[in-house]
């Protein structure tokens, strides 16, 4: 039988994989998003470049429009959403399959279908496994959201009770 020191460390884990999943789901969502926005500035600063020399603006109005495009592609170029979005949707899917076999782990803990040494065994390795795969945005140079993180924090928490409350 499992102590209720280990099925605490089980469950804080489980839910804190849960939190992972919203936290970088929406952060993904946040950079996809400033990605959008960028390219649809750019969009408009370059429509309003060819209005200009077609002279349908005036002349000041093209000096504005290239400054404005270049300074758009310098932001795209920094900020880089499209990957750091694509970096973090990744992050989210591998930490919902975390999720979900830590999941799996409390189920069968609950059963008592597993043995004190192989449930650590199994949650220290997703640990590892999901430190490994949350890891992946640091090396993206993504910064973290403290607020997003809390407001994720409480939703995770919000799903986990109305799961198992029963």
């Amino acid at each position: 039988m499992v102590t209720d020191q280990i099925r605490s460390i089980v469950w804080q884990e489980y839910l804190d994989a849960a939190r992972l999943v919203r936290y970088y789901e929406a952060l993904s969502n946040k950079y996809r998003h400033n990605h959008l926005v960028v390219r649809f500035l750019l969009l408009v600063a370059a429509a309003s470049g060819i209005a200009a020399l077609l002279e349908l603006l005036p002349a000041i109005a093209q000096l504005f429009a290239t400054a404005l495009v270049a300074l758009i592609v310098a932001w795209d170029f920094v900020s880089d959403y499209a990957k750091k979005a694509a970096v973090l949707h990744t992050i989210s899917i591998e930490c919902s399959e975390l999720e979900s076999e830590w999941q799996q782990l409390w189920t069968e803990i609950n059963e008592e279908a597993l043995s004190t040494a192989e449930v650590l065994h199994r949650n220290n390795r997703l640990s590892r496994r999901i430190l490994g795969v949350t890891s992946w945005a640091g090396l993206a140079d993504i910064r973290e959201d403290q607020k997003l993180n809390e407001k994720c924090a409480e939703s995770a928490y919000r799903v986990m009770v109305d799961r198992y409350a029963a």
